[in-house]
């Protein structure tokens, strides 16, 4: 991006792709809250699969949104060190503490436990572990994403790697576990690591942002992820039926389904969601929600489990309302805590 206008659109477009997905992982974590409890065959379960397949984007729009972010500029890496990852190790043992002690004082964990707790995270945490992974390769990254044709083929090695080889071991384990067991064997031998994982989202990202797409080619990706989504809602049905148990198969982060629900939604925001007549109030209250994403994103399992702790939770009403309605109670509370704290200078830091 060269103008000033186009790199304020773009801003605006990630702004909102923050609210939407923090948003999404709300609805995630309240999904899979008796998604394990329930008959697969139930109409709950499926309402629980339905939601929880429509959001499995959510992360990795999250890390496409810091690839494009970051491989487009020129920082410094001691800038990211001090601001970002600094940022991120001390909002980590704040609120791991805080977990932690809530566990210990609350749920009578252990010392022990609650220590372990402390330095593993909160189940949501794993995030920050793996955001600050892909922000310590950026100097190397950094080095190629400038030349298009090493990006594209980092992606496909990302592609054949990360998505392609695993998914057909997972399928075919279905079928006979010996030929999955020797595609998983193949790639563990290729020790191929870097392009693996969310780095693909990561440069992905990148790559999406700078890209310009034309009409057939939006509406192909479109349909992509529509029909992305659609296999993760029947497949994971189908293949659970089938098991008599729950699978989580078609959700990982390493699916094609995942992958062309993700790409869609980053597209679609890019090319749609810019808003330039939108008005300065607006605009202001749209970068405050952005802002505030990342102590929604901290704060909202604390406040899932304070709900249910008063036994409120997805099984207070039918699956099919009770998912949304709880994750809008969810979101706008941990907001209003989110807003709040950032108005505190010293829990500022945290959030």
């Amino acid at each position: 991006m060269t103008s000033d206008k186009k790199y304020s659109e773009r801003i605006e477009s990630f702004d909102v792709l923050r609210v939407l997905a923090t948003l999404a992982v709300v609805v995630l974590h309240l999904s899979a809250q008796h998604w394990i409890d329930v008959d697969v065959t139930s109409r709950a379960w499926f309402a629980f699969n339905l939601y929880d397949s429509a959001v499995r984007w959510a992360v990795p729009v999250f890390t496409m949104i810091s690839g494009a972010l970051f491989l487009s500029r020129d920082i410094p890496f001691s800038a990211i060190l001090r601001k970002n990852i600094l940022r991120i190790a001390t909002a980590f043992v704040f609120w791991s503490a805080a977990y932690a002690l809530i566990d210990f004082v609350a749920y009578g964990d252990t010392p022990v436990g609650a220590l372990m707790q402390f330095f593993q995270g909160h189940y949501h945490m794993w995030f920050l572990f793996m955001i600050v992974g892909l922000y310590l390769i950026i100097p190397l990254l950094q080095k190629f994403v400038g030349d298009t044709a090493l990006v594209r083929y980092f992606l496909l090695l990302g592609l054949v790697f990360t998505f392609l080889l695993p998914q057909l071991a997972a399928l075919s384990s279905l079928v006979s576990w010996e030929a999955g067991s020797v595609l998983n064997t193949i790639i563990i031998y290729s020790h191929l690591q870097l392009p693996l994982g969310f780095s693909v989202y990561f440069v992905g990202g990148y790559y999406l942002s700078k890209r310009s797409f034309t009409g057939r080619e939006e509406l192909v990706i479109y349909s992509a992820g529509i029909a992305g989504f659609l296999f993760t809602v029947f497949a994971s049905a189908g293949v659970s039926a089938g098991q008599g148990a729950a699978t989580t198969l078609f959700y990982g982060h390493d699916t094609f389904n995942v992958l062309s629900m993700s790409a869609a939604i980053f597209v679609f925001a890019r090319q749609h969601l810019n808003f330039p007549r939108m008005g300065d109030q607006a605009r202001s209250v749209l970068r405050r929600l952005s802002k505030y994403s990342f102590g929604v994103y901290l704060v909202h399992p604390m406040v899932i489990e304070l709900l249910q702790y008063f036994g409120i939770d997805t099984f207070s009403c039918n699956a099919f309302f009770s998912v949304p309605l709880l994750a809008l109670l969810v979101f706008v509370v941990s907001l209003a805590i989110s807003a709040v704290l950032n108005r505190i200078p010293f829990f500022k830091r945290f959030v």
